[in-house]
This record gives structure tokens, sequence and C-alpha cells, in this order.
């Protein structure tokens, strides 16, 4: 990939790993990662933009597993624990894939620590 890759490219090329079975519910997390990031990086002004993967910090991972999921799922009592897998499993990818800058690198770690993502 050349220059730095849309949020919306790298979700889609994570979606692709997952096993022809997947549950649907597997692959939903994924898509309401998306969803907050274009929400919360909108921009009335300029519609073209997309969200890149560079623009996501520890910030934002922190307001979507601990404020968006939970403000959308509130009847469900394992959502945290969905968002956690599917962060874990979302950063093994980024990192296999050489996707996060040294900064990014510095903040995802620090958030993991201290959200307990192992």
């Amino acid at each position: 990939m050349s220059g730095v890759p849309s949020l919306e490219e790298v979700i889609g090329s994570f979606l692709e790993t997952f096993p022809q079975g997947a549950s649907g519910s597997e692959k939903e997390i994924p898509s309401l990662f998306l969803e907050f990031s274009e929400l919360l990086f909108e921009n009335p002004e300029n519609t073209s933009n997309q969200v890149l993967i560079s623009h996501l910090g520890g910030f934002e991972l922190d307001e979507f597993l601990n404020f968006y999921l939970e403000d959308m799922f509130p009847d469900d009592p394992k959502i945290r624990t969905k968002g956690k897998d599917f962060l874990k499993k979302f950063r093994k990818f980024l990192e296999k894939k050489s996707l996060l800058n040294k900064e990014q690198e510095i903040e995802w770690k620090e958030f993991y620590k201290e959200n307990e993502i192992r």
C-alpha cells in the first residue's frame, strides 16, 4: 500500500482475514469501529475526507471501548469484552502489516496496558 491507508480499507482487509463461518456479531464490532471513527472525524465542510489509520490514537480507542460501545449496547453485558477481543485482534493485524507509526504504537501500547487487553 502506498501512503497511509484509509481506515475503511484497513477494516476491509481485516474482515477478509476472518474465517468463512465467522459469526455476524464478530464482524459487527469492526464495522462499529469504522462507523464510530467516521462520526468522530466527520467534517461537514469537507465530505471527501477519509479517516486514515494514522488518525487513531489512544484517545480514540478509549472513547470507542469505554463509551461508544457501552452507549450503543447498554443491555449487552459482554460488549466491553467483545470490544477488547476485537481491539486485540485488530492490533495484531496492524502490527503484522506494519500499519502503525511509532507514536501510535506507543499510545496504543499504553491504552492496551491501561485497559488490560493482552
